[in-house]
């Protein structure tokens, strides 16, 4: 950790792109946070029916009593100004999150499938029973039942009803059926179980779908919510990283002091995340920058086709697509696509150069 940040520093001293890119990223998420806090006007879901389609910097809009529409107004009287400023805030609330959780997730499925290549995880009977149990636990419990209830307008009782039951059906499998199952011989032979065969298996039937086409199977099957939408994301973008950190794991375990760490006897958590996760950080917050530009561009584009997010939901994507009811209200696709473009460029730049800086670092 300490040399990517020395690493920063000296991109940030040398580099004028990069510097230039971070401090738009910052302001823009310095903004963000105290948004609620500053005086707009109006509302990003106010509507001025008074006032429509009204372009930026017009002497009509100057008339309005309530205050001044700046940079115009969409075809309900929506501000542009307050809809671009929120769809910042709304895209990075949802594109963090589930980019942050498709990285944990990726890091680690793919790090223990590249640890365990060759190899499997040895395991008894008893135990791989239990897992296989809690596994259609949670399916049941804490996945089906849950968006069953959503879908139907159940109420949260029933869902927090339903996980709190799997967490107990949980803790009595493990307290119970591990006694139980130590009693049984046949019950405590080993089985070596495929973890990197499996983990390529899926990862070979997800990305064998445009990941496109597989949100849109995915999110018909709900309704529009920006939980279940993250969800998916969640769910279709862990691929990537997971194969990076598995093939940076691969490489990691030729290393002579990973070999000189394994021979002094330390345990498989001691040998991932003390000895191989340090020295697999930089690719994967590459990875990390990067895929959160085209996060960022795929939710506008969720959003523009009104696809899994409510109505009301404040976005770029949504501003953007009032282009559609009068084609001459240009600042309807100017000003939200010019502050996308100028995220997503800030973000790739940023990623363009960390690539370059671990990729000197490894030669």
């Amino acid at each position: 950790m300490r040399q990517i940040w020395q690493k920063l520093k000296v991109l940030g001293r040398g580099k004028l792109a990069f510097s230039a890119a971070m401090a738009y990223l910052l302001c823009l998420l310095v903004l963000i946070s105290i948004l609620p806090w500053l005086p707009l006007p109006y509302a990003p879901n106010y509507l001025d029916l008074s006032h429509t389609l009204q372009p930026p910097f017009s002497a009509n809009a100057a008339g309005a009593e309530e205050g001044f529409h700046l940079l115009g107004t969409d075809a309900l009287g929506r501000d542009v100004l307050s809809n671009m400023l929120y769809g910042a805030r709304t895209a990075f609330f949802v594109s963090l999150p589930v980019m942050l959780l498709s990285t944990l997730l990726g890091l680690l499925v793919g790090m223990s499938a590249g640890y365990f290549a060759g190899k499997g995880v040895s395991l008894n009977r008893g135990k791989f029973l239990v897992l296989c149990l809690s596994f259609l636990l949670f399916a049941f419990y804490a996945v089906y039942l849950p968006a069953k209830a959503w879908r139907l307008g159940l109420g949260d009782d029933v869902i927090f009803y339903s996980l709190g039951t799997f967490l107990l059906f949980t803790v009595l499998l493990y307290t119970l059926f591990f006694s139980l199952f130590r009693r049984i011989r046949t019950l405590k032979k080993k089985v070596v179980f495929p973890v990197d065969e499996l983990v390529l298996k899926v990862i070979e039937v997800l990305s064998s779908i445009p990941r496109f086409v597989l949100i849109l199977l995915l999110a018909a099957l709900f309704p529009p919510s920006v939980v279940l939408l993250s969800a998916i994301l969640v769910f279709t973008l862990w691929t990537e990283t997971a194969r990076l950190a598995r093939a940076e794991m691969l490489r990691t375990r030729q290393l002579s002091y990973f070999e000189a760490a394994h021979s002094l006897g330390l345990t498989n958590w001691q040998l991932l995340y003390r000895q191989a996760l340090p020295n697999i950080v930089g690719p994967i917050l590459v990875s990390f920058t990067f895929g959160l530009g085209s996060l960022l561009t795929l939710e506008s584009t969720l959003s523009f086709l009104n696809i899994g997010v409510p109505t009301t939901f404040v976005s770029w994507g949504r501003l953007i697509a009032g282009i559609k009811t009068n084609t001459s209200a240009w600042w309807l696709v100017l000003f939200p696509g010019a502050m996308l473009t100028a995220t997503v460029l800030a973000l790739y730049t940023t990623s363009y150069y960390l690539t370059s800086a671990f990729t000197q670092h490894k030669d």
